[in-house]
């Protein structure tokens, strides 16, 4: 008589343990990446290699704002490094805004 009802609960009961069973990797998931983060954080402040006062003082200035005032917009590039811009590409663009500045004038 209430076999419907006792269907519908069984399938209730089988998706409610999907659930679980889903935060479950959902949180085992969120922990491998949480792990992977901190182990790159460290391996960069390693690759800093500066003693603990001088990460701490670094650590502050960065905080404050202060870390790299008036370069903080500027981007240094070597000169001779044309691993961006290869010397055809800027013959090409040559050609191209010589005649965009004939059509402005």
């Amino acid at each position: 008589m209430y076999e419907k009802l006792d269907k519908l609960r069984a399938e209730v009961k089988r998706w409610e343990q999907k659930i679980e069973d889903d935060k479950a990797k959902l949180r085992q998931a969120q922990d491998k990446l949480k792990e992977a983060e901190h182990s790159q954080i460290l391996s960069d402040v390693g690759a800093l290699n500066l003693s603990p006062e001088q990460l701490a003082e670094f650590l502050k200035l960065a905080t404050s704002g202060k870390l790299g005032a008036g370069t903080a917009n500027r981007t240094f590039v070597d000169k001779s490094d044309r691993s961006t811009y290869g010397a055809e590409d800027a013959t090409e663009n040559e050609d191209e805004t010589e005649d965009f500045e004939d059509e402005e004038n």
